[in-house]
């Protein structure tokens, strides 16, 4: 299956926001620049539409890696929308 299908065309945005950052980790992100441009744009687009139900449906550990993984592609995320954590310190 081509990595363009398994970025774009998944209906679970977080099986995206994994498979970005497995490639990065790789280090091959350079192979699937395109590819991985078009997947932020159209996960940004699902954040911006609804962004508290995915924050609230998602644990932590996913909503830090959606927002580094925007972020680091050139979109604009406001922090504060992510304060629905409790800090337990």
């Amino acid at each position: 299956m081509p990595v363009y299908t398994k970025l774009v065309k998944i209906e679970n945005p977080m099986v995206s926001f994994y498979l970005i950052d497995i490639i990065q980790r790789f280090g091959i992100e350079h192979y699937f620049a395109e590819e991985i441009k078009v997947a932020l744009e159209k996960l940004h687009l699902i954040l911006s539409t609804n962004p508290i139900d995915f924050v609230s449906s998602h644990k932590l550990y996913e909503v830090a890696l959606a927002f580094r993984l925007l972020r680091q592609g050139g979109h604009y995320e406001n922090a504060g929308l992510y304060n629905t954590y409790p800090l337990h310190i």
